[in-house]
């Protein structure tokens, strides 16, 4: 087979997986709206930790089995810890950035875009915000820098 009969036959299996095994229209719209929260000047952060992952085995106070979740985040020297507590349907979401200092805070979920500010030792609280996917955006800080999380889906 040559390259062009490769590609001809990924297209062939492409076009039978559309028609018969169609991805969710959902999950379309969700991927596609976590694509447009991208800034490429932000440093993009590294999931740390998530007890959804390893906290029964690391002994975690928090667990999915509870509704509540605990991430942490880092990019250079700055680590972002967030707790998300589920209740009825909606997300309060708890945090703290290793920089002490008051800075713009912003979380984008499904219906919008909640704005905040960290207080003087770097902690913030959102309550009310959709169940569903969350981004967090922390700064600009006084140095210039952004920092924001990956898209956290829920569990």
């Amino acid at each position: 087979m040559t390259t062009s009969d490769d590609d001809a036959l990924g297209d062939a299996v492409a076009r039978v997986y559309a028609t018969v095994d169609p991805p969710p229209v959902p999950l379309l719209q969700a991927a596609s709206g976590i694509l447009a929260w991208r800034c490429a000047d932000d440093a993009l952060a590294a999931l740390l930790l998530d007890s959804a992952v390893a906290g029964a085995a690391a002994g975690v106070r928090a667990g999915p089995a509870d509704g509540s979740r605990m991430l942490s985040y880092g990019a250079g020297d700055t680590v972002l810890d967030l707790e998300l507590t589920d209740e009825d349907g909606t997300m309060h979401v708890t945090g703290q950035i290793s920089r002490p200092l008051t800075a713009p805070l912003e979380i984008r979920h499904r219906d919008g875009t909640w704005t905040g500010a960290t207080d003087a030792v770097g902690r913030f609280t959102a309550s009310g915000l959709p169940s569903g996917p969350l981004r967090v955006t922390w700064g600009p800080g006084p140095d210039g820098e952004t920092f924001t999380t990956p898209a956290i889906l829920p569990l």
